[in-house]
């Protein structure tokens, strides 16, 4: 099979330490390297599947709450804690649509 080549920096105390591990647990660095990559790859895989149903019942919450109007039209007293209240809604929607952006953009 190919095998790809993949160049990564260390400092001089990193690499010693990876190497005696490798040594210790009998392969070569590439195996313990390629090894120790792979277990994190499916530990974030397993984590990522783990949060699926929640991260989608979050964007599904703040979708619906995009389409809400706040205060509700039979609701709309001009005092300052209605104010406050409507800035803050908007503030955290402002929130919410970046983090869609971030996690759309990963």
């Amino acid at each position: 099979m190919a095998k790809t080549r993949i160049s990564i920096s260390l400092d001089p105390d990193q690499a010693e330490r990876i190497r005696l591990a490798a040594e210790e647990g009998g392969q070569d660095v590439s195996a313990f390297v390629v090894a120790a990559a792979l277990t994190e790859a499916v530990r974030r895989e397993r984590i990522a599947a783990s949060f699926a149903d929640i991260d989608a019942a979050i964007a599904a919450a703040e979708a619906e709450a995009e389409s809400l109007d706040w205060p509700p039209a039979s609701d709309s007293p001009a005092d300052e804690e209605s104010v406050r209240i409507r800035e803050q809604v908007a503030a955290a929607r402002t929130r919410a649509a970046a983090i869609r952006a971030r996690r759309n953009a990963a």
